[in-house]
């Protein structure tokens, strides 16, 4: 008789996941928009790098402290905590719009977003049953990334019509939603057969830092370069070529590529690994930037959308799988922490660094150059992967 296949769509799977896809896009929505609005304010793309960067350093000095506090608070309330929060930062933004005030904010969201995001990654690695963890872990980041796709194509398209304060008032109401969901969410902390080991005395680094995941986060940070370009400069690189707010259409093409390969690269990362998708991956998404800096026609921007799209889709949820993999159970947290970090540091490095880049040489230049980063990726995957794999069939060698 065969075994029994282990449920993944639990209700606790299921409200997770509707959290975080409401979550991630009235985030991004914020990420998006904030570089329009600036626009109107300051002509200077580096302004609206800046702002972004101000965001993920704040989030990345508080996961040093949030993955400590996690595993000592109880989840759910600390979830609840941080939404009631984060809305309070967003009303924020109505009492003044000068740009000092508004990298406060920033600043104020960068913390409330990271108490979030590593709370729904570890609550969702939690939920996942082992044997389905590529599965999970890519229906867990579609919904983020779905989330990551439709919020700037929102705020893209809105704001082409309506005000950037309507639109926060918009982000308001949804993250609301998210509150909601979040009052039926159960904690996920570990049961009292992991509790002698917790009153161990544990060096402060241990929580956040293992050497067995360090070549996935830097893989991840260079994704997420790239993806800081796509998310803080499309709306101006629409006004470049002259196609205005239809420019948003190329989330349109990504988010469609997304859905389509994420429904099947989990079952096929759990049934033959990593390697088979992060390689044409990389390939396909520089060749997607490289397009996309070169397009003069939406029928270009639909096309290197797609390509892009491929690459959004499989790198970042196939490398936190596979991440998750090298460390035991009791490691999850500190292999997602890790991840988040790296995360918080490309989007910092890519925000103001292709800020910088883009007012010398233009966004459609800025794109194809962020090429050589998944070109990167590439190599340091086909190098540091073999790596990994001969230290692991030494460690199984007899002595």
């Amino acid at each position: 008789m065969g075994k029994k296949k282990v449920k993944l769509w639990t209700n606790q799977y299921v409200i997770i996941i509707l959290l975080s896809l409401v979550m991630f896009a009235s985030f991004y929505m914020i990420t998006a928009g904030f570089p329009i609005f600036v626009s109107t304010i300051s002509n200077n793309p580096a302004i609206a790098g800046i702002m972004t960067t101000t965001l993920m350093l704040a989030s990345l000095i508080t996961r040093f402290f949030a993955s400590v506090i996690i595993q000592k608070v109880n989840m759910k309330l600390l979830l609840i905590i941080s939404l009631v929060y984060f809305l309070g930062t967003i009303g924020l933004t109505f009492i003044n719009d000068s740009i000092g005030f508004l990298i406060f904010i920033r600043a104020l969201q960068g913390i409330g977003f990271s108490m979030l995001t590593i709370l729904v990654f570890t609550i969702s690695s939690n939920i996942v049953p082992k044997s389905r963890l590529g599965e999970g872990i890519v229906f867990f980041a579609m919904s983020t990334s779905v989330g990551t796709t439709m919020g700037p194509l929102i705020a893209i398209s809105y704001l082409a019509h309506f005000s950037f304060r309507s639109m926060m008032l918009l982000t308001l109401g949804l993250m609301t939603f998210s509150l909601v969901c979040s009052f039926f969410t159960k904690n996920t902390v570990k049961k009292e057969k992991e509790r002698p080991q917790a009153t161990k005395k544990v060096p402060f680094y241990k929580y956040m830092f293992d050497k067995r995941v360090l070549l996935p986060c830097i893989l991840v940070t260079f994704n997420y370069i790239t993806i800081a370009g796509t998310v803080n400069f499309m709306g101006a690189f629409g006004k470049e070529i002259h196609v205005g707010g239809r420019i948003s259409q190329f989330f349109i093409a990504q988010g469609i590529a997304m859905v389509i390969f994420r429904a099947f690269s989990g079952k096929i990362f759990d049934r033959f690994g990593h390697r088979i998708l992060i390689i044409p991956a990389a390939i396909s998404g520089a060749v997607g930037l490289i397009l996309l800096g070169f397009s003069k026609s939406m029928v270009m921007v639909w096309v290197s959308g797609a390509l892009f799209g491929i690459a959004f889709a499989i790198i970042h949820p196939i490398v936190q799988a596979w991440a998750l993999t090298l460390v035991p159970p009791e490691k999850k947290a500190t292999a997602n922490s890790m991840l988040l970090i790296f995360i918080d540091f490309g989007l910092a490095i890519g925000s103001v660094g292709l800020g910088f880049l883009a007012k010398r040489v233009g966004y459609g230049m800025t794109f194809s150059y962020s090429a050589a980063f998944m070109i990167i990726i590439l190599l340091l995957y086909l190098i540091g992967s073999k790596k990994l794999v001969t230290v692991e069939a030494n460690k199984e060698k007899p002595t």
